[in-house]
């Protein structure tokens, strides 16, 4: 990586991302960029007051943090657009955010801002909610088809802050056993089919990250993903998890998709969201 940009709304939220988005930008020899977004609908002389507030506030933290090459900006406009720009502008590999504050009633009529960026970027979006390390432990790799190759290829990115070990985990479901069910055909049959099913999809897969540099094993489950997902999480103790914003499955939720939507809004873990636009690349 070579810019980072970590987005701050100088909540406590926002302060473990700047220290996450540090971490990072330490391990990868990234540059480190802070922004924060004030929005242009405010009247002007309070606008003007806001972004000198904001202005005085980002250099004195700049000159605290010790941080090497350290820029900061004062980005204007609606909260997302402003914060996509300014990322957009530094030619960004990494954004870095903070958790989402939970609004229950908002929530079911708006997305987050997260998820707005999302949308609009075509860069990887990290949120930060777990206390910063050196490293990750171990980071689940949730996978809808064949993306484990971008989503571990971007965590290798992050240098020496990339996880120790990491779960490539694809939940499947065989889309014609229900109508073989109907159709009266034999149990032992649906389920050959079924095993035929995750066995190709093994296949794919530990082909997919044979040159992986992180040490990746394959898990593949016959359940619903946020299921999976959830259980696999309270099981192993992982602190990442990697997902892809496409969406297949959920074309209501555009581009973002459900799942993900669901690990921005209650997610425990960090979470990585990886447009697909952007990861057209494969593993060296």
């Amino acid at each position: 990586m070579k810019t980072i940009a970590a987005m701050t709304d100088f909540s406590e939220r926002s302060t473990l991302a700047l220290e996450r988005a540090r971490a990072i930008a330490a391990a990868s020899s990234a540059e480190l960029l802070v922004v924060h977004a004030i929005d242009d609908g405010l009247p002007r002389d309070i606008l003007e007051r806001r972004v000198a507030e904001a202005e005085d506030l980002l250099r004195r933290q700049a000159g605290a943090s010790g941080t090497p090459g350290l820029r900061w900006e004062v980005a204007i406009g609606d909260t997302f657009w402003a914060l996509h720009r300014a990322a957009t502008n530094a030619r960004a590999d990494l954004i870095v955010a903070g958790n989402h504050r939970r609004r229950p009633l908002r929530d079911l009529i708006r997305d987050t801002t997260v998820e707005r960026l999302i949308r609009v970027s075509a860069l990887p979006v990290l949120i930060a909610r777990t206390p910063v390390t050196a490293s990750y432990r171990h980071a689940l790799v949730a996978i809808e088809s064949e993306e484990g190759d971008e989503l571990v290829g971007v965590l290798a990115d992050f240098g020496t802050a990339r996880p120790a070990g990491a779960t490539l985990l694809h939940a499947i479901s065989a889309p014609a056993e229900g109508l073989m069910h109907y159709a009266g055909v034999q149990r032992e049959d649906r389920e050959d089919y079924r095993a035929n099913i995750m066995r190709e999809a093994r296949t794919r897969l530990i082909a997919s990250v044979r040159e992986s540099p992180i040490p990746t094993e394959i898990k593949i489950v016959d359940s619903p993903p946020a299921e999976a997902i959830a259980r696999f999480v309270e099981e192993s103790g992982c602190d990442l998890v990697a997902v892809s914003s496409h969406a297949r499955r959920a074309p209501v939720r555009g581009i973002l998709g459900s799942i993900s939507s669901e690990l921005i809004r209650y997610g425990t873990t960090d979470l990585l969201i990886v447009p697909r636009i952007v990861s057209g690349r494969r593993l060296p």
